[in-house]
């Protein structure tokens, strides 16, 4: 079940940023009328905040924040892929720094200590 709600709060976390970008770009052409991508955006977002409200009933914080970090890589690599955005050395660098964070936060650690 955990496993589970990382996924949904990874897809969720990066479908609300990737869908409100895009729904901020048609906007500022059409005079800041809120459109259906920034409201699904939103609606991402709420789903978000309330499997993060689950996860943290069961997961020490500071792994719960740093495994959240995740979410930087899979906007950076998901605006290249659907909406052509450059990844340059210093984001995939910044996204292997961000790997290893997360992986060094469990490292050693016992399924006990991360709960």
């Amino acid at each position: 079940m955990a496993i589970l709600l990382w996924i949904i709060l990874v897809i969720s976390d990066t479908g609300g940023q990737l869908l409100l970008k895009i729904g901020a770009v048609e906007a500022a052409s059409s005079g800041w009328i809120p459109n259906l991508m920034i409201l699904s955006g939103y609606g991402f977002y709420i789903i978000s905040f309330f499997v993060w409200m689950q996860i943290l009933k069961n997961v020490r914080l500071f792994i719960a924040l740093g495994a959240s970090s995740v979410v930087y890589i899979t906007v950076a690599f998901s605006s290249h892929f659907f909406m052509e955005e450059v990844i340059t050395f210093q984001i995939i660098l910044g996204t292997v720094f961000i790997a290893l964070g997360v992986f060094l936060l469990g490292l050693g650690r016992s399924a006990d200590d991360l709960q």
